[in-house]
């Protein structure tokens, strides 16, 4: 074993430990701090030894990419009779957690190319397969299935877009919305300025809220489609 293939504690470089090293970095600093020769510190390795398990960085950001999917699975071997409002849930909580702990994903699910490896397809085929209870076909079951996954995705991109912009924490700033809501901004929406005159309006600025509240939308129009349907 060459000794650019061993890290610093003398284990050998894998792949895996590549990947592991890549989220950790993405994790702890953004995606923007990614880079070959940064994982390459941090594994007290070479860069150049990392070429030999990782075509390029593109390549390792999908290798990421599956890598948290398989942190956060779908319960696709539960062979329970889940309905498919039980699976809208089970989606949304996992996806949820996920974005929250790894927020870089947010952009890296951005892309077709990142958010379509076989772990997601594999999560994909069980999620869209709910749909098919409200005697959709395929095509529609499928779309609604992303639907949900575009949601939580836009969702999170609000929620954690202030790390994901700046590389420091971001300082307080002002939020038109919630000044609104508080009753500190009226001339510029006068229609809006009644919200600040009710207690349930705080949940519009609350991401988790704001995604629950789009997701019974979302399934109460998938149910009526259903029915349209069935007649």
């Amino acid at each position: 074993m060459a000794p650019a293939d061993r890290g610093s504690a003398g284990l050998r470089l894998t792949l895996e430990a590549i990947v592991d090293a890549a989220i950790a970095v993405a994790d702890r600093d953004g995606i923007g701090a990614l880079s070959m020769r940064r994982i390459a510190d941090d594994l007290g390795v070479g860069a150049m030894s990392l070429y030999r398990h990782v075509d390029d960085k593109d390549a390792l950001l999908q290798e990421m990419s599956e890598e948290i999917g398989r942190r956060f699975p779908y319960p696709v071997t539960d062979t329970r009779p889940w309905t498919w409002r039980e699976r809208v849930q089970v989606v949304v909580d996992i996806d949820w957690e996920l974005y929250q702990r790894h927020p870089w994903v947010v952009l890296a699910y951005s892309s077709p190319r990142h958010s379509f490896g076989d772990e997601s397809l594999r999560c994909l085929d069980w999620f869209a397969a709910g749909f098919l209870d409200l005697g959709v076909d395929l095509v529609e079951a499928t779309g609604m299935a992303l639907t949900v996954w575009s949601h939580v995705h836009g969702v999170a991109l609000v929620a954690v877009s202030d790390d994901l912009l700046r590389a420091e924490k971001p300082s307080e700033g002002p939020d038109g919305l919630a000044d609104l809501i508080g009753g500190r901004s009226k001339d510029l929406a006068p229609h809006l300025s009644a919200l600040s005159q009710t207690t349930a309006a705080a949940r519009l600025v609350d991401p988790r809220a704001r995604l629950d509240d789009g997701i019974a939308y979302l399934c109460d129009g998938f149910e009526a489609r259903g029915h349209a349907n069935g007649d």
